[in-house]
């Protein structure tokens, strides 16, 4: 049976929608995109008008449905995985201390990861319980279970955002006749398509330069240490060359095809805007990339300031590794590295042994992330769908509610399915 995954990813100056097939355990492939501008829709990944991020998410569906789900795949999306962040995205630590005096086992263990799911901060929304690392008499034990002890405390990571009702705007923002098969963390996502499991061991600062918010997330030992987001990005380059008294259009088009994040003094070239309209004039080269300059600037010491923050800025044994559309800005990569002396990478996503653009970083980690943890339900699913409606075990198009949850779920309570059973026949039958 094949399996296709379909995600929308809610930016700040875009919003993408894209369909992926399985092409084995470990890879995907892409099968067809769409994308909208987010204008008067989303800020600082945020959505704010509802009403306007559902008539152009419903439009991205629609298409995706046209131009390939029902023509190729002969079935209707049913169901997206959808990734979740915000400007005040970020982890907090929380720990559980519990007097033992006996053989730790799995119950305890199971009472434990109850408890701190019912913990609820008072100013934000848990939206992701990492596992934990615990300590047994004051001493990292990773497999406790059996082990006789006089205490454990087990050290959780949450990943907060100050919006307690992100999820319900997320919600009202997809059409009501599409289920959302489980919401994925951006900053996750991203790091499941662009970091190596040695980076992630070895310790390394991952920098998504987005639009709107740029995340910062420090990894070792194979673990997130530290996520936090910085509320500026790409947009705030765009609005400052404004100042050069030209649209927002013309100032993305500058910053793309002129821009540089170091400013070349010796550069006299000058750019001509509006030419052969009476408002005809010239900008030169310089001019703007010290705008530009000077904006990046602040972002890379946000940046930097961040990494100190976290506690690991001396554990970083594969440095940091950028991505983001907002990291395609000519000599960023330069500029970062010469203010931090460490190595650093840009980082593009993988597909099918092809690279993608930096800025579908996230998208294309939300659906690897969908595709990894559907794996076992695909080598345990039944081989044919009559056998699969007679196994009243195994529901279909069943709504996931975390990512975390359906990772620990058993297969009665998964479904990997997102177009319904007999869709799934007739495309297999066409493919």
């Amino acid at each position: 049976m094949g399996q296709y995954f379909v995600a929308i990813d809610p930016g700040t100056s875009k919003i993408v929608a894209m369909i992926v097939r399985k092409v084995s355990k470990e890879e995907i492939s892409i099968l067809h995109t769409e994308k909208a501008d987010s204008e008067n829709c989303i800020k600082r990944g945020c959505i704010y008008n509802v009403d306007a991020a559902n008539e152009k998410i419903t439009g991205l569906i629609n298409r995706l449905n046209e131009d390939y789900a029902k023509p190729k795949l002969h079935a209707p999306i049913e169901s997206v995985y959808v990734s979740i962040g915000g400007q005040s995205l970020h982890t907090e630590r929380y720990s559980i201390h519990k007097q033992v005096d006996k053989m730790i086992d799995q119950p305890l263990l199971n009472a434990i990861a109850e408890e701190v799911k019912q913990y609820k901060p008072e100013l934000y929304e848990v939206l992701e319980f990492l596992p934990p690392e615990y300590y047994v008499d004051g001493q990292l034990n990773a497999s406790p279970k059996g082990t006789t002890a006089s205490s454990i405390e087990a050290r959780y990571q949450l990943i907060v955002v100050s919006n307690p009702s992100l999820k319900n705007l997320i919600r009202r923002a997809i059409p009501q006749n599409i289920e959302i098969a489980g919401y994925i963390v951006s900053p996750l996502a991203t790091a499941a398509a662009v970091l190596e499991k040695e980076e992630k061991e070895l310790g390394c600062a991952l920098v998504e330069f987005g639009a709107g918010v740029t995340s910062v997330s420090i990894y070792k030992s194979g673990i997130l240490r530290y996520l936090t987001t910085i509320p500026l990005g790409g947009s705030a380059i765009t609005k400052d060359v404004r100042c050069l008294n030209v649209s927002e259009e013309e100032a993305e088009n500058l910053k793309k095809n002129s821009g540089s994040a170091v400013t070349d003094f010796e550069d006299l070239r000058k750019i001509t805007i509006d030419e052969g309209l009476s408002t005809s004039r010239e900008i030169e080269v310089r001019n703007l990339n010290i705008i530009i300059e000077a904006r990046v600037n602040e972002i890379l010491e946000n940046v930097i300031h961040q990494i100190q923050e976290s506690g690991y800025a001396d554990a970083l044994g594969s440095g940091i590794i950028i991505t983001g559309g907002g990291a395609m800005l000519r000599h960023l990569e330069d500029s970062f590295r010469n203010k931090t002396n460490k190595n650093l990478r840009m980082a593009y996503p993988m597909v099918t042994g092809t690279n993608q653009p930096a800025e579908y970083a996230t998208i294309i980690g939300l659906l690897t992330s969908a595709e990894k943890e559907s794996v076992e339900n695909i080598q345990k699913e039944p081989e044919t769908m009559q056998e699969l409606k007679s196994n009243e075990s195994i529901p279909v198009n069943r709504r996931k509610p975390s990512l975390m949850d359906k990772f620990k779920k058993k297969l009665d309570s998964l479904s990997g399915d997102l177009f319904n059973e007999s869709d799934y026949n007739t495309a297999n039958k066409n493919n």
